[in-house]
């Protein structure tokens, strides 16, 4: 077990980063792979969620190291059901936390071409883009691979805090309105969306979004809490 992170487990190190894997990370895969009906073996299903995560790790190192770049302290990510966490520590300057968050979905967004490239390559030319029921397992994974990426950057940039559009937003505000009003202004739009996103997973029964809903809520509402402290540190009303 990691002392920072209970019930994760060290995986390896790079670049003095520790990369940690939650327990929880082995429960989901099992279903995943033993309930998806995307292949007929599991070894294509364990690849696919194998790609899921690795795309996730780029994602991850892009706040680490642009964290580091910055001055800031970055020292372990952590691998998880819902995806990853980079705890980075950036300096207290709009411009680094701004550069710190933004440059998670930047990976993304370099990883498009490439997953694109990777794709015609597999299928040998430049087919259509779109799932096939005969398409082979191979094809099948790279254009999983492609969906994937382009979905996570998709999420990630919705403006809702502690997403990483939420957290972009928050500091872009900052440059204006100062730390604490910023991220009041963030976290209460999270607490807003968790609300609306709680009562659509309880009207649809979808568990997924109901987790979700309540990750973004119980951030969100720690993310105010802090805003309040910080407006009275700065001696406003909170």
């Amino acid at each position: 077990m990691h002392p920072r992170s209970p019930g994760s487990f060290r995986l390896f190190t790079v670049f003095g980063i520790d990369v940690l894997l939650h327990w929880s990370w082995f429960v989901v895969a099992v279903i995943q792979i033993q309930f998806s009906h995307l292949f007929g073996n599991p070894f294509w299903h364990a690849l696919t969620y194998l790609s899921l995560f690795g795309i996730v790790l780029l994602h991850e190192f892009g706040h680490a190291l642009a964290c580091r770049s910055v001055g800031g302290q970055a020292n372990h990510i952590v691998l998880w059901p819902l995806g990853g966490i980079a705890f980075v520590r950036p300096p207290a300057r709009p411009g680094a936390v701004l550069w710190s968050i933004a440059a998670g979905p930047l990976v993304n967004v370099v990883l498009v071409p490439v997953t694109f490239l990777i794709y015609m390559f597999v299928a040998g030319g430049v087919p259509a883009f779109k799932f096939t029921a005969d398409m082979p397992d191979l094809q099948r994974v790279a254009y999983i691979m492609c969906v994937i990426n382009l979905g996570i950057l998709g999420f990630n940039m919705l403006p809702v805090y502690p997403l990483d559009g939420g957290q972009i937003l928050q500091a872009l505000l900052w440059f204006k309105l100062g730390r604490a009003l910023s991220l009041k202004i963030a976290t209460v739009i999270g607490m807003a969306v968790a609300v609306v996103g709680g009562a659509l997973a309880f009207s649809s029964g979808r568990m997924w979004l109901l987790v979700m809903a309540v990750f973004i809520g119980w951030q969100s509402w720690n993310g105010y809490r802090v805003s309040r402290y910080m407006a009275i540190q700065e001696g406003g009303r909170g």
